[in-house]
C-alpha cells in the first residue's frame, strides 16, 4: 500500500471520528450529561488537531497533499430518533441511550485502533520507520481512549446504571 493511500486512510478516519465525537457531544448534552459531553468536545478538538498534523507530516515529510476524499458517513446514534424532549425521555430510555452511545463510541475505538495498528505496521513493512514512528502515536492515543471509555463503561456498569449517581457524579465533575 503506497503511503498516500494510508495518510488517506487515516484522515477519512478521523474525519469520521470527528463526527462520532460531534453526535456524542450533542447526545449528552441533550440528556445533560454535561461532563461526559465536555469530554466528547475535548476528544472532538484532539481529533481536529491530530487530522491537522497528519496532513502537515504528510505534505512536509512525504510532499503529499491528502484529503479525506471519501470519509464514511458515521450517525452512530440515529441522533434523528430523538425526537422527544429530555424532560419526556423516561429513566429507562436514557438508560439505554448512554449505555448504547457507550458502546458505539466503544466500538469506534477499537475499530480505529485496529486500523491505525495495521497502518504502522505496513509503514514498518515499507521501510518507512519515521513515518511508522509518527502514526505509532495516533495508535497511543487511541488506545489510551479505548481504555478509559471502558473504565467508564465498567464503572457505570457497576453501579448499575443508577442514573442518580451517574448525574452527581456529572455535577461534581463539572464544578
Amino acid at each position: 500500500m503506497a503511503t498516500h493511500n494510508i495518510f488517506t486512510k487515516l484522515a477519512n478516519r478521523m474525519v469520521g471520528a470527528m463526527m462520532v465525537h460531534t453526535q456524542l457531544t450533542e447526545l449528552f448534552n441533550f440528556i445533560d450529561l454535561k461532563s461526559d459531553a465536555k469530554r466528547q468536545k475535548k476528544q472532538l478538538h484532539e481529533e481536529t488537531d491530530g487530522l491537522l498534523k497528519l496532513e502537515k507530516y504528510a505534505s512536509q515529510h512525504h510532499h503529499i497533499l491528502i484529503t479525506s476524499n471519501n470519509p464514511p458517513q458515521v450517525d452512530i446514534l440515529n441522533l434523528g430518533m430523538l425526537k422527544q424532549q429530555n424532560d419526556e425521555l423516561s429513566p429507562d430510555n436514557k438508560i439505554y441511550l448512554i449505555q448504547y452511545a457507550m458502546k458505539e463510541w466503544i466500538e469506534w475505538e477499537k475499530e480505529s485502533k485496529i486500523m491505525y495498528e495495521d497502518a504502522y505496521r505496513n509503514l514498518v513493512d515499507m521501510s518507512e520507520i519515521a513515518t511508522a514512528d509518527f502514526v505509532l502515536q495516533y495508535v497511543r492515543d487511541v488506545d489510551k481512549e479505548l481504555r478509559d471509555a471502558e473504565l467508564l463503561y465498567r464503572v457505570r456498569d457497576a453501579i448499575d446504571w443508577d442514573l442518580a449517581t451517574i448525574y452527581d457524579k456529572q455535577a461534581r465533575l463539572s464544578k
